[in-house]
């Protein structure tokens, strides 16, 4: 096929199909992060929340809150709000730091988090680990 437009005569006819040129608006991707601090995990997110838009402006949109709560009870909280969301959520991320909780908490809520993913939503787990080590 050419790319040459198409002559005006040929314009009003039948068989000429309208041009599919036409730019497409893409919804954009909403993301839930569910941190287990109030203060300094939000921040981080936060910077890179300001980085992601300045990169991708308009594609990505990212909530964060800061719970202070405990794994299972972070899991609950975000599954609240995914459920009160009017958009919808492709992804939550469950932020914790591993030390602070039981070990069985901790693999409760990966198997909630695994159990309760669907296509439209993924829920996912962040953990983080501060280990002291004394010479």
């Amino acid at each position: 096929m050419s790319l040459k437009p198409p002559k005006k005569s040929d314009l009003d006819k039948t068989w000429m199909k309208a041009r599919r040129d036409k730019p497409k608006k893409i919804q954009p991707e909403y993301h839930l992060i569910i941190t287990e601090g109030t203060d300094t995990e939000p921040a981080y997110f936060e910077a890179m929340k300001e980085v992601i838009n300045r990169t991708y402006p308009d594609k990505i949109q990212l909530n964060i809150y800061g719970a202070g709560n405990n794994t299972l009870n972070l899991f609950y909280k975000a599954k609240q709000m995914v459920s009160a969301s009017a958009n919808g959520y492709k992804h939550v991320w469950v932020v914790y730091d591993t030390d602070d909780f039981l070990a069985e908490h901790i693999n409760k809520t990966a198997k909630l988090c695994e159990a309760e993913s669907t296509e439209e939503t993924i829920y996912h787990i962040s953990q983080s680990t501060t280990s002291i080590i004394l010479a």
